[in-house]
């Protein structure tokens, strides 16, 4: 291996360019894009007040004499009209939002690869038929579909996961479907294929790995409308139900102690800034992986 001046381009023996240390492209990629770099540590913070929330903040749950209590020394955010501890009600919404968007995540994007790559690869009748069953679900209004949800399975941690998980998947496989369809139209597609390749080994060792960069797009912009639809719903009554607490049922409580700004400010903030973490790395890695994008 040549050695070269820091920055530059190192060959090996047969001259192929060697990829940088980890260390060194972690540096390019935080001079590159700091805005990503500043929303990729709060969306740390955040995960990480989800995951120890309760050992930093103690117990949401606690009910004390201080009733609507300002931010104090002892209690940082205030307290509620019960006299909970905003600051751990606060961190226990972080949990319960990161929670149901992850899970919805998970379930949308799981629906949507494999009723994206069915689709695309079974052509004919089968792709009609799935793509009309979309059309059908892009034009049913989100609340309806969770409202119905609701109504079958229970108001719940499942039941809202499920529903946004569903309203993930639909608008999701279109993106599946056109990725799977460039992709099987390669070569090596085609000589897999031509050799007796089944299809799923096709769909699994060929199409899947070249989901990434866009799926990778997708999940970071949409994590973020993720916690703001869970809020939303928490505040029309449609989210987990107490005593589990959520950032939107706080501001939903709040309206009724207008004189006590800080049951509305703080849950507010957090969830501005948890949405402003996501929508800051998606932004990065659309421009990461679009090559498009990359010089402007």
């Amino acid at each position: 291996m040549s050695t070269a001046e820091p920055g530059s381009v190192v060959f090996d023996v047969y001259g192929i360019p060697e990829k940088p240390p980890l260390g060194v492209r972690a540096r390019r990629l935080l001079r590159q894009h700091p805005l990503g770099a500043f929303g990729f540590l709060i969306v740390l913070i955040v995960i990480f007040l989800a995951a120890v929330g309760p050992l930093i903040a103690g117990d949401a749950e606690s009910i004390s004499a201080d009733i609507l209590v300002g931010p104090s020394g002892e209690h940082w955010f205030g307290t509620d009209r019960l006299g909970r501890d905003y600051l751990a009600r606060v961190i226990a919404g972080a949990r319960l939002s990161m929670s149901l968007a992850l899970g919805a995540m998970a379930i949308g994007v799981g629906a949507a690869l494999v009723l994206g790559m069915v689709s695309a690869y079974a052509k004919g009748a089968v792709d009609l038929f799935l793509q009309r069953i979309i059309d059908m679900l892009l034009a049913f209004p989100g609340l309806v579909l969770l409202l119905l949800l609701s109504q079958v399975i229970g108001r719940g941690w499942q039941s809202v996961a499920l529903g946004m998980g569903i309203l993930f998947a639909v608008s999701m496989v279109r993106i599946v479907r056109a990725s799977t369809l460039a992709t099987l139209a390669e070569q090596y597609v085609e000589a897999a294929q031509l050799i007796g390749a089944s299809p799923y080994r096709i769909l699994w060792r060929h199409v899947l790995p070249n989901m990434g960069p866009p799926l990778l797009i997708y999940v970071t912009a949409i994590l973020g409308g993720a916690i703001l639809f869970e809020g939303a719903l928490s505040f029309l009554g449609l989210g987990v139900p107490p005593p589990d607490p959520s950032w939107g049922r706080m501001l939903t409580e709040a309206r009724t102690n207008w004189k006590h700004p800080h049951l509305s400010i703080f849950p507010g903030v957090a969830m501005t800034i948890a949405v402003l973490g996501f929508n800051l790395v998606g932004d990065s890695v659309r421009d990461i992986f679009d090559p498009r994008l990359r010089g402007a």
